[in-house]
C-alpha cells in the first residue's frame, strides 16, 4: 500500500507540472494582443471573518487614500509612457474571490484619484469563516492573465490580517504565480495575529525582489500600503 501511496503521489506531480506548463503557454500566448504597460498589479484585499466592519472600512479608505498621495503619483508619472494597470479583488474562504475594481490603465494624478474614488465606493463582498490566501493567489493568477493589459512586470499585492487556514496547498498556489511571472508581495496586519509578517514571509511572497511590509493594526494600514505602493510601482530595471 505505501508503494502505491508513493505511485499516486508521482503520478500527481507529474500532472501538476503539466498543468503548470500549460497555464505558462496559455498566460504567453496572447500577450501580443493585450496592451502593453510597464506594471500590472492586482491588489487583493482579505474580506475574511477574522476583520469586522470598522476595519474592513479601515483598510479601503486607506487603499483609497494612497491613490490621492502625492508620492504615489509622483511614482506613476515614472513609469511614463507605458504607465500602470491596477484592479481589485476581495477575497475570502475557498472559491470565494471576486473583482471589485476592474483592471484600469493609470499614467497620471488625476486618473490615480479617480481609481481612488472608484475604490472608496466599494462594498464588502464576502464575510469568509476561513482565510485562503491560496484563493487569494489561483485567483489573483487567473485574473492577471484574463485583462486586456500585459505588463513587463506582473505583481499579485495581497492584504490579510491572518495565515492561511482555507484547506488549499499554499505552495503549489506560489509555484503557479512563480511559473507564470508573477510576484507576490504581501501587507500583514498584525492587529491580532503576532509574527504575521514573518509567516509571509516564509510562506506568502514568493518572486524577484518580492517583500513584505507590516501593519501593526488598521489605522497603520494606510501608512503601510502607501509605502508599499511606492515600491511597487518603481520604475523598471531599479
Amino acid at each position: 500500500m505505501r508503494f502505491m501511496g508513493r505511485v499516486i503521489a508521482g503520478n500527481w506531480r507529474h500532472v501538476w507540472r503539466g498543468m503548470l506548463a500549460l497555464l505558462v503557454c496559455a498566460s504567453v500566448a496572447p500577450a501580443k494582443e493585450r496592451k502593453q504597460v510597464a506594471i500590472e498589479l492586482l491588489l487583493a484585499l482579505d474580506s475574511s471573518a477574522s476583520m469586522n466592519a470598522a476595519e474592513f472600512e479601515l483598510q479601503l479608505g486607506g487603499l483609497a487614500a494612497a491613490f490621492r498621495d502625492p508620492a504615489v503619483h509622483a511614482a506613476i508619472k515614472n513609469l511614463e509612457p507605458l504607465g500602470v494597470a491596477i484592479g481589485v479583488t476581495q477575497w475570502g474562504g475557498p472559491g470565494e474571490s471576486r473583482i471589485v475594481v476592474p483592471f484600469t490603465h493609470i499614467r497620471s494624478a488625476r486618473e490615480a484619484k479617480a481609481f481612488g474614488y472608484r475604490v472608496s465606493l466599494g462594498s464588502r463582498t464576502f464575510y469568509a469563516a476561513s482565510t485562503a490566501i491560496t484563493e487569494a493567489i489561483h485567483s489573483g493568477v487567473a485574473v492577471l492573465d484574463a485583462n486586456e493589459f500585459i505588463g513587463q512586470r506582473r505583481t499579485i499585492d495581497i492584504s490579510g490580517d491572518g495565515r492561511d487556514n482555507g484547506g488549499g496547498n499554499l505552495e503549489e498556489a506560489r509555484e503557479l504565480a512563480l511559473a507564470t511571472g508573477i510576484t507576490i508581495n504581501g501587507l500583514a496586519i498584525e492587529s491580532d495575529e503576532e509574527g504575521l509578517a514573518a509567516y509571509y514571509q516564509e510562506n506568502v511572497i514568493t518572486g524577484a525582489d518580492a517583500f513584505v511590509v507590516s501593519a501593526k493594526d488598521f489605522a497603520d494600514y494606510a501608512r503601510a500600503i502607501r509605502e508599499k505602493l511606492i515600491r511597487e510601482l518603481r520604475p523598471l530595471g531599479s
